[in-house]
């Protein structure tokens, strides 16, 4: 992830100088017109702004402005503010920050990028801004990983060593980590994933009132971490360790046993304790875990003596999944219009919502740097494929809020890549009157966020975050669009 595209909130939630939170007032001040603005108010506001910088007198006004001109989406004003700023701070954050990203960022080779890293600290020493270490820890997570694929852990490992940040080291330590498990490489990797897992506990774990946005964002990360780790040892068979160490974890966060039910089933029937890893096992398979049949079919006869009565057990548990996804899809339920565009596809083909007028219409905003995204999008091809004989039904997926300058030559590289079979929208037009993307006239405040649209045009369903389970996905997407099929019959 980029520094420049560090949102404002997050960077104001993690430090506590009087000067961010001079720039927080600031931003404050104009929210009304950045969220619900016109474009003239907009274009007012930009030129304002613009008026007001020669009077500056710190380089944190300038960044308070580019910010609000970044979230105004005026890039060109923004620009013309931080090219001023680095000429009158050569040493300062804006320019070290256009250096991370100009430089660093588009270097080609692990090489390239630790010239690039030395050439950073040296003019912008991490002690001369004691109150950024987030944004050299980003940098050097980037660092670790690329010298982790080229297969180089020792440079891997220095460069993890040198980031401050402990409430953040495990986005560091987690993909590098991983990296070195596809390679083999489990000697370095596990301590790499216990330290990010002895993290996240220790912030998990602290009192209620030392919980600040540090420990909870911490917090967050310990199934993921802890599953990482855990697998290593159920790999070494190594199964009471790791049920130990899954239940400790579930004392101190219960919230988070559906993230270590995977590895903690493993971990039990590794120790034998099979009734109660039967148990975790028929929950996975009733929330559409379908992957773990096999070893739910074997325990149930081991456990019976027989199979006899396991088709009809089965079909139970995907029933109990069916209604339990149909209770779940009415929480999504509006009725409204569904803004019309006109945007164009990879292939540079104009595509309407007004055109696709008869199919239910299933969109999908999403972005190339956003993990959740991402991670759903096995499901959603599957959920495409069960639909390609339909001609009833069209599935787009709305590229939007991309943050580099070729995104078009990046998604087109994702999308081949990944070999997958969608058609893909560039979320790029804003509106005449208001300057919003398409994703903004929407709604959408977060990624992934998909919209079910029936076939007079109307929005039906609404949903955001993803899962990777490729089943459910499925399942749900079919009981999305189904119901979309189905005359309007009131909330």
């Amino acid at each position: 992830m980029k520094v420049k595209a560090l949102t404002l909130a997050f960077l104001l939630a993690t430090t506590v100088g009087y000067a961010q939170q001079q720039t927080a007032n600031r931003y404050e001040q104009y929210l009304p017109i950045i969220e619900k603005g016109t474009l003239v108010q907009k274009d007012s506001l930009a030129k304002a702004l613009l008026a007001e910088v020669k009077g500056y007198k710190t380089e944190t006004d300038y960044h308070s402005t580019i910010n609000i001109l970044r979230s105004l989406d005026k890039e060109n004003e923004m620009t013309i503010v931080e090219n001023i700023a680095k000429k009158k701070y050569p040493k300062g954050a804006i320019t070290r920050d256009a250096f991370i990203t100009d430089v660093f960022y588009n270097a080609g080779t692990s090489t390239a990028k630790e010239k690039a890293y030395t050439e950073l600290i040296k003019k912008w020493p991490v002690k001369n801004f004691s109150q950024e270490p987030l944004t050299y820890d980003y940098v050097l997570a980037n660092l670790s990983q690329s010298f982790a694929n080229d297969g180089n852990a020792q440079k891997a490992i220095h460069y993890l060593g040198e980031m401050k940040e402990r409430f953040w080291r495990g986005n560091g330590y987690i993909p590098v980590g991983q990296i070195l498990l596809k390679s083999g490489d489990t000697t370095t990797a596990a301590p790499l994933l216990k330290t990010a897992m002895d993290d996240s506990y220790y912030y998990l774990t602290l009192p209620e009132e030392q919980k600040d946005n540090k420990a909870r964002f911490a917090a967050m990360g310990y199934a993921s971490s802890m599953s990482a780790y855990v697998n290593i040892l159920v790999a070494q068979k190594k199964f009471p360790e790791a049920v130990e160490y899954i239940e400790n974890a579930l004392k101190a966060a219960p919230e988070q046993a559906d993230g270590l039910a995977m590895v903690y089933y493993k971990s039990l029937m590794g120790t034998g304790r099979k009734l109660e890893a039967y148990n975790i096992l028929t929950k996975l398979y009733a929330k559409g875990q379908f992957a773990v049949e096999d070893d739910l079919k074997r325990l149930y006869t081991e456990l019976n003596g027989s199979a006899q009565g396991y088709e009809q057990f089965n079909a139970s548990l995907k029933t109990e999944l069916t209604q339990n996804i149909r209770n779940h899809i009415k929480e999504m339920a509006t009725f409204k219009p569904a803004p019309n565009f006109e945007l164009l596809n990879l292939k540079g083909e104009k595509v309407s919502l007004a055109s696709l007028k008869g199919k239910v219409v299933i969109l999908d905003f999403w972005a190339t740097w956003c993990q959740p995204c991402v991670r759903s999008f096995p499901g959603m091809k599957a959920a495409q494929e069960s639909y390609a004989n339909d001609k009833e039904v069209q599935f787009l997926f709305m590229n939007t809020w991309e943050r580099d300058k070729n995104y078009k030559e990046n998604v087109v590289s994702f999308i081949t890549k990944n070999n997958y079979p969608f058609e893909v929208l560039y979320d790029d037009q804003k509106d005449p009157q208001t300057g919003k993307v398409m994703a903004a006239q929407y709604g959408v405040n977060g990624i992934p966020a998909k919209f079910i649209i029936d076939k007079e045009g109307n929005i039906r369903y609404f949903l955001t975050g993803s899962t990777p389970n490729v089943d459910y996905i499925k399942l749900e997407m079919k009981e999305l669009i189904e119901a979309a099929k189905k005359p309007y019959k009131g909330l």
